[in-house]
């Protein structure tokens, strides 16, 4: 049973992240919840624009290491095919969040406050604006857990920051405050802590107030001119994945974690 909120208040669809007993961290069936409530939010006439959020102190810590640690062996062992475990369960649902996003007319917005990394970062980007608090974290730490990004990340976050500071961000898995995403772009707007959620409902409200077919048009050509093929991106990510999982890196990330320790990497 999932714990994402949805409810829909004065033509905003709300979705908050509702695990802060782990950060918000998702597992499959969680992550599986939001692109169902995505798709219904995104379909519904009555929603004219749409909020993702949190409760607790943390936007989304990504995907649930446990859940990782858990099945690992498994797929170690030949007993649980990648595909169905890594591409199925979470990556093709993080690869379908995008696809969601840049198809609705109508404006998608995160508020952040606290952690968005990993999966939470890449959910923040894919969102067309970032509201965040200021005491909003956002980083990768893929590199430092024998993974690569995915959510469409490879392709947005180069458009969003440009492709240096992309390749820092994601190379590094070095964490930026919110002042430092707000200058270099990645936030639209930068609030005080507590402020986010009004400032993103504000910012929508804004944007309804516009002429719905004249957003629905800026959104589809903004990415069009911006963007070449986003489904080539998407599959080099899932091939990506499909291929590190049977890495010893990422075994020892996964083991590291279980056993509380630095992972010693060996690129292999």
């Amino acid at each position: 049973m999932t714990k994402l909120l949805y409810e829909v208040k004065d033509g905003i669809g709300w979705i908050r992240f509702n695990r802060p007993e782990v950060l918000n961290a998702f597992n499959p069936a969680e992550c599986r919840a939001l692109v169902d409530t995505l798709r219904t939010a995104a379909d519904d006439k009555a929603v004219k624009a749409i909020i993702i959020s949190s409760v607790g102190d943390v936007f989304c810590a990504g995907d649930d290491l446990k859940v990782a640690l858990e099945e690992y062996p498994l797929i170690k062992s030949g007993k649980m095919h990648p595909i169905l475990d890594i591409i199925e369960d979470i990556t093709e649902s993080l690869q379908e969040i995008p696809r969601i996003i840049r198809k609705a007319n109508k404006v998608v917005i995160a508020a952040v406050r606290g952690y968005a990394v990993g999966g939470g970062f890449e959910i923040a980007i894919d969102c067309d604006m970032i509201v965040a608090a200021d005491n909003a974290t956002f980083g990768f730490p893929e590199a430092n857990a024998g993974m690569t990004i995915t959510g469409g990340a490879s392709k947005l976050l180069p458009m969003i920051v440009g492709l240096n500071k992309a390749r820092e961000l994601v190379l590094t898995g070095e964490f930026i405050n919110a002042a430092e995403g707000h200058r270099i772009g990645l936030v639209n707007r930068l609030v005080p802590l507590g402020q986010e959620e009004a400032e993103a409902e504000r910012l929508a409200r804004v944007i309804m107030s516009r002429a719905p077919l004249a957003v629905m048009q800026h959104k589809r050509l903004l990415q069009q001119s911006t963007e070449a093929d986003f489904e080539t991106a998407l599959n080099l990510e899932k091939q990506t994945i499909a291929t590190l999982i049977y890495t010893e890196d990422y075994g020892e990330a996964i083991t590291a974690f279980g056993e509380k320790r630095k992972p010693e990497f060996k690129g292999r």
